[in-house]
């Protein structure tokens, strides 16, 4: 049994192409929710099945190791009662290390989709880096979703490195939308990394200061829920402030702003995937396929002072370096693939042991 085990919004839409591959294969399955994003996959549980197993992991003033602790604890039992032959995660949250290492622990394979996004630096995201660096040392099958991921996991020793695109791809496409350039700027800011200090404060308050300064552009800000974020929503005046939008609401928005400014990792693939430009709010990014293709800006807390790049010529034209939107079925075939060089390896010990054939 295969279990697909995810636990935030972002791993919902980007394991939801491989749920969806695997349904029309013959590859039995079952997916587990640790509850990470409680709140937030209210807003996307509709990309996915029912969760065959929901462990409820999160508990008020709640560390990272509490999650993680019991992420192994419950996804234990869910392991060894399903005698699972496979557990697939996605991306690099807690939820991912602590299902990776729970089935490395029992000896399961573990598969990684989005594998080898790196920045090389352990503070940054926090604790992200980290959990992705370290799942790809354990992982089984390392689905790469650029060529430079592919490549740095092959430089890391990563097993069986497949370059598939990123899934995100295939997700954004499953909705058709046509792009156009309003007069709408998005705005997501989030990361934990930019808590420090009162970085993130300043940072809203630049937004809040180019609202006034430009009338004619309605920024939209759907506001992520943790309460270091909510605390500052008095900043806001000029700014649209809204609830978390579903996935659909979210595309239907991408495809139609002028521009986006975001902390956030996947929105700078969905950027891509709807040429739009996005300024990115961070000192560091461990996808620098967007900078390099001309639609990403990497430009830390410094938003005023890159503005114009985005708001001048906000058209992007460029050829999309996260992939054709295939990636969930070459995914589920590579998982077939292992599977049956698997029986092909069990098969030849048989041969090696008994070479005589005779029962014992």
């Amino acid at each position: 049994m295969i279990l697909v085990c995810y636990g935030t919004r972002p791993e919902v839409i980007k394991v939801a192409p491989v749920i969806k591959a695997l349904q029309v294969s013959d590859l039995p399955f079952k997916t587990v929710f640790t509850g990470q994003h409680r709140e937030l996959y209210e807003d996307v549980k509709f990309m996915v099945p029912t969760p065959d197993y929901e462990l409820d992991v999160m508990q008020a003033n709640q560390g990272i190791n509490g999650v993680l602790a019991l992420i192994l604890n419950k996804l234990d039992v869910v392991i060894k009662k399903e005698k699972a032959s496979m557990v697939i995660v996605q991306g690099d949250t807690s939820t991912v290390l602590a299902s990776a290492l729970c089935a490395f622990n029992n000896r399961v394979p573990v598969g990684h989709i989005e594998a080898g996004l790196r920045t090389f630096d352990l503070a940054s995201p926090f604790p992200e880096e980290a959990n992705r660096q370290l799942v790809s040392t354990i992982a089984n099958l390392n689905w790469a979703p650029t060529e430079l991921a592919a490549k740095r996991l092959e430089a890391e020793g990563a097993a069986n490195v497949l370059l598939t695109g990123n899934t995100v791809v295939d997700a954004s496409q499953s909705f058709e939308f046509p792009i156009v350039y309003g007069n709408e700027i998005l705005v997501t800011l989030h990361r934990r990394e930019n808590f420090i200090n009162g970085k993130i404060e300043g940072m809203f308050k630049q937004i809040e200061t180019l609202a006034v300064e430009h009338p004619n552009l309605n920024f939209i800000f759907p506001m992520h829920p943790n309460p270091n974020i909510q605390k500052y929503r008095r900043i806001f005046k000029k700014v649209v402030v809204t609830d978390p939008l579903n996935y659909k609401e979210m595309i239907a928005l991408l495809s139609k702003v002028k521009f986006v400014i975001s902390d956030s990792g996947g929105i700078q693939e969905e950027c891509a995937a709807l040429n739009k430009k996005i300024l990115v709010c961070r000192n560091t990014t461990e996808r620098p396929e967007g900078i390099d293709a001309g639609f990403a800006k990497l430009v830390d807390d410094r938003i005023i002072e890159n503005f114009a790049w985005a708001n001048d010529q906000p058209r992007w034209e460029g050829i999309n370096p996260y992939g054709n939107g295939k990636a969930g079925h070459l995914i589920v075939k590579s998982i077939r693939n292992f599977f049956n060089k698997s029986t092909e390896r069990a098969q030849e010990t048989t041969v090696v042991s008994n070479p005589t054939g005779m029962s014992k």
